[in-house]
């Protein structure tokens, strides 16, 4: 029994010293004696100088005092540096716009006439309201219109047809509220100057007061120019500026009828 006890542990331990030769055998080759040792580095040291770099200056930074001529800041002691304020240029003065009206509406010293004058001083009646019109030149240019159609002219005597004033009466609004008719004019003049109040006097006006007073001198002549093939009234026109004005139209049956209007 004693031989066969040291048989198996003969074989058991050949057995654990082959296995051990396979384990550790590869880690003991790796690092045989034999190999080349790891190469070290040996000389002397030394240092290489810092490359020269420009110094560029940000985009968004201040420029320095000595670049934009303004002196720095004096120091206190350990005090903080202070930012040095921005300098600002002064404002640029706005043009000014003289007599430019507010908010779209006219400007009250000036009237829209009727196809004339403006920039005319209102100083009574509708100022303010584009709709408006001078009152004297809304006459004007109204007379020749109504009193072309009025048939008394046809039977009118040539030469003078009369004189006539005219005054009118505005309300605040610039409506005609009173009409007179002063001095001798012909039938016809006078039914002429009803005919152009009946016209104009749905509009408001401006004028110089509340009283407007227009002296009217009419006359008659001969037109021969015209030969009666184009209708009733050939020309026709009126004008008004600076307290002077005068209407015309000539008829086809050879006739001109003309109007002289000043301001009293």
């Amino acid at each position: 029994m004693r031989g066969g006890l040291a048989l198996t542990l003969g074989i058991s331990f050949g057995a654990h010293v082959a296995l051990a030769a396979v384990l550790f055998g590869p880690r003991f080759a790796s690092s045989s004696p034999d190999d080349d040792p790891a190469p070290q580095i040996a000389g002397e040291t030394f240092e290489l100088p810092a490359p020269e770099t420009a110094e560029v200056p940000l985009s968004n930074a201040s420029p320095s005092p000595e670049s934009t001529g303004v002196p720095a800041p004096e120091e206190e002691g350990d005090a903080p540096a202070r930012p040095t304020p921005p300098v600002r240029g002064k404002p640029a003065a706005r043009p000014s716009h003289p007599r430019r009206p507010s908010g779209g509406r006219a400007d009250p010293g000036q009237a829209e006439g009727v196809g004339g004058s403006t920039g005319a001083p209102a100083l009574y009646g509708a100022v303010g309201e584009r709709s408006a019109a001078d009152l004297a030149t809304a006459f004007t240019r109204g007379f020749p219109q109504a009193a072309s159609a009025d048939p008394a002219w046809r039977a009118a005597p040539l030469g003078s047809a009369g004189t006539v004033d005219v005054v009118l009466t505005l309300d605040e609004a610039g409506h005609i509220v009173d009409t007179q008719l002063q001095g001798s004019p012909s039938a016809a003049l006078t039914s002429a100057v009803r005919r152009t109040l009946a016209l104009i006097k749905g509009r408001a006006f401006v004028a110089k007061g509340k009283v407007t007073r227009l002296h009217l001198a009419g006359s008659v002549s001969a037109d021969a120019v015209h030969d009666g093939l184009h209708g009733d009234v050939f020309a026709i026109g009126g004008s008004f500026a600076d307290g002077e004005g005068s209407a015309f139209f000539a008829l086809a049956i050879g006739r001109r009828i003309d109007v002289r209007v000043r301001l009293k």
